[in-house]
This record gives C-alpha cells, structure tokens and sequence, in this order.
C-alpha cells in the first residue's frame, strides 16, 4: 500500500524492551509540535467481543465489521481477517500527518529497532527496511544501518521523514 503519510514501525526482539515508552515519548513530543498521529498496535492476543452483546451478535449475523461508539467518542471496531494495510486505510480517513506502529517486524513499512545489548543485533538480517537502532550499548563491526543512542535522536529521524513525505519526497 502506499500510504499518503509515513508508516514507522518501532519494533524489538520481544515484550518489555521499551518499545511502548518510545512511543508515549515520540507521540507526546510530535502532538506538541503540531502533528496529527494514529497508532496501530500489533497484538499476537485475541480480542473477542462480550458474548452475548451487540457487536457480536452483529457479527455472528454476517455483518463485515461491527463497531462501538460510546458518547465519549472511544471507538471500538471489530473486523475479523483485517491486514495492517487496510487498518492503515482505515486510518487514513482521520488524515494523520504519520501512523506510528507498535511491532510488525515482518510488514515492508520502515522499522527502528530497540537492541539495548549487542548480542540481540542477530535479528537484523531477517528484518526487511529497518531505517536506525536505538541502542545504548556496543555495536558489531557488520552493522550498516545507523544507530542512536537517545529517544531524541529517533524523534528527529521521525520528524525528518514526516517533512520529506510532506514535501513531496519517498522515503
């Protein structure tokens, strides 16, 4: 899919390597500066709507997807057998400045990888279009793809491909 906005996906080796933090920091930091940013998070969990109520019930029925909309404007979609690109379209229709992703590690879209220790650079050469690793320690000789050592350093990579997509630029 070619998204109208810039697609960056923040992944790691596994859970509790900070991916979550990273993101909390880039959001906050981006809305400050103006940005309009989605977030698509990867779960390898199930989410299954209350049996017995509405939604399901909707489903159940035949309906493609059956969403929840409470006054407070929380949506709630659920839509079976859905691809991270047609989440992306989705997303699409709120007009994000850039949709940050959580994991993902096999989608095309552009990744920065969380590697705190040297040993774990060995997922690298599996991962397709990682663009930077944020990573505080040392760093193997065979690694071509920059590396940062601080959150600010990734939030300007991100701003930077947020301006050259807005300019007109691929990236």
């Amino acid at each position: 899919m070619d998204c109208p906005f810039p697609v960056i996906c923040i992944v790691a080796p596994g859970s509790g390597y900070g991916k979550t933090h990273l993101l909390e920091y880039l959001i906050g930091e981006l809305t400050a500066s103006g940005k309009k940013v989605c977030v698509l998070k990867h779960s390898g969990h199930e989410f299954i709507p209350d049996e017995g109520k509405d939604t399901l019930a909707h489903r159940d029925a035949g309906a493609r997807a059956s969403a929840v909309l409470t006054k407070g404007g929380f949506l709630a979609l659920y839509a079976s057998g859905t691809s991270m690109e047609q989440s992306l379209e989705l997303m699409g229709t709120l007009r994000p400045d850039l949709v940050l992703c959580e994991g993902f590690k096999g989608s095309p879209y552009p990744k920065i990888i969380l590697l705190p220790n040297p040993e774990e650079f060995g997922i690298l050469p599996a991962l397709e279009n990682v663009i930077a690793v944020l990573s505080e320690g040392g760093v193997p000789d065979w690694v071509k793809v920059p590396v940062v050592r601080r959150r600010e350093d990734v939030l300007t990579m991100v701003m930077d491909m947020v301006s050259m997509k807005n300019r007109g630029g691929d990236r």
